[in-house]
């Protein structure tokens, strides 16, 4: 018998069909799967940049609060006769947008406050440092035949060939401050000379065009700048420096804006901090020894600009004849016996993950009070001991006297 050869015959319609089906399905499964490790990791990759912000915010605050009282330890600063500051100065959740004339800042109408709604917990401190620039520092020395460093309202002696650092090039004078260690005071200046072949220098006590008339910045007859002892102790006059942060929300994002010597605008140093907070901590002079938080929520302390004799005790140095007298004495107290800065930081990615939220519905919070908007946040808190506070000032009562 002979076999007919079969035929050949290809795929049905129906096999083709479901063949197509599956393929489009394992395609659509591939794609879903790439599209989600795709956004994954986006997610990532900005979580990493939020982390990396928080990480140089924290590097150039730090530094900043190392370099604060340079010169001048916690001493108060005389900038004139209406303000009188430490080295560090923080204000609670300012509107810096209004006038208050308690701070040095003017009304600025480009600053606003976070939006009503999620946001308006994240209300930030504004943080504010000063210190010396020791690199063109200027020794004074007594002016023959008297013993003070002050010939006039504004004319100062200092050692052979004072150095030219301390010339105003730029502007018609330059910021500095006038130190000495052991006077517990430094006095804020405006140099407008220096007399390389007369030894002087010529300085106009104030800030800005606010004067300084009254003693003992504004005196130079005031015991202040007298030196009887010039192998034991000296004034000096150093360039100011300084360094303010603040969070604006003029524009609907969150920006952290930097004010540097002598600027007349603030700059962005980033877009993605979403918030500020700073506490003190104030030492005690006498056992036990450590330290008090301002604010404290589980001492009830309030925050240190607030604080009032009333609410805020403190113990009172030998050094101290008298106790404080005005809320104002208590609290420039208080803020020269810091000596830790306690800074929280919160970050946010740059962009939004959309998938993470419906935009139609109102904004929710996590369960770290955190809106739930698509962003994601980090929190970095870090401390740091000042080291110019704790090598000048008032130091604690040893043990057993």
């Amino acid at each position: 018998m002979r076999t007919q050869p079969r035929m050949p015959r290809g795929f049905t319609l129906l096999e083709v069909m479901i063949a197509s089906a599956i393929g489009l399905i394992v395609l659509g499964a591939g794609l879903v799967a790439a599209m989600q490790m795709q956004r994954r990791s986006h997610f990532e990759e900005q979580t990493m940049l939020a982390q990396s912000t928080g990480r140089v915010v924290k590097d150039l605050i730090a530094a900043d609060l190392q370099r604060a009282g340079t010169g001048m330890g916690n001493a108060p600063i005389v900038f004139s006769d209406m303000r009188t500051q430490t080295a560090i100065q923080v204000w609670t959740e300012p509107d810096l947008s209004a006038v208050d004339v308690t701070r040095p800042f003017p009304p600025d109408p480009n600053f606003a406050l976070p939006p009503a709604g999620p946001y308006e917990e994240f209300v930030s401190d504004v943080l504010q440092l000063h210190w010396g620039d020791t690199r063109g520092m200027v020794t004074l020395a007594n002016c023959l035949p008297t013993s003070n460093v002050r010939t006039g309202a504004q004319d100062f002696c200092t050692t052979l060939n004072p150095s030219p650092r301390l010339q105003p090039t730029v502007t018609p004078s330059l910021p500095a401050f006038a130190v000495n260690p052991n006077r517990q005071v430094a006095c804020h200046l405006r140099v407008l000379n220096v007399n390389t072949g007369g030894n002087s220098v010529t300085a106009d006590p104030g800030y800005g065009t606010d004067p300084t008339n009254n003693p003992p910045c504004g005196n130079p007859a005031d015991n202040l700048w007298r030196v009887d002892r010039p192998d034991q102790e000296s004034w000096r006059i150093m360039p100011a420096q300084s360094a303010a942060y603040r969070v604006n929300w003029a524009s609907g994002t969150p920006t952290l804006e930097y004010l540097g010597t002598g600027a007349a605008d603030w700059v962005v140093l980033s877009r993605d901090v979403e918030r500020l907070k700073v506490r003190l901590g104030v030492m005690s002079h006498v056992p036990p020894l450590g330290f008090r938080w301002f604010p404290d929520v589980a001492t009830a302390l309030p925050e240190l600009d607030t604080c009032t004799i009333g609410t805020c005790a403190i113990d009172q140095h030998p050094s101290e004849l008298l106790a404080p007298a005005t809320d104002e004495e208590l609290r420039m107290r208080l803020r020269q016996r810091i000596r830790e800065v306690e800074v929280t930081l919160v970050v946010r990615t740059p962009r939004q993950d959309r998938q993470a939220f419906n935009p139609d519905a109102p904004i929710e919070l996590d369960p770290e009070d955190f809106p739930i908007d698509g962003f994601k946040r980090r929190t970095f808190t870090f401390r740091v001991t000042l080291r110019n506070f704790a090598a000048g000032g008032l130091l604690p009562i040893p043990v057993g006297n």
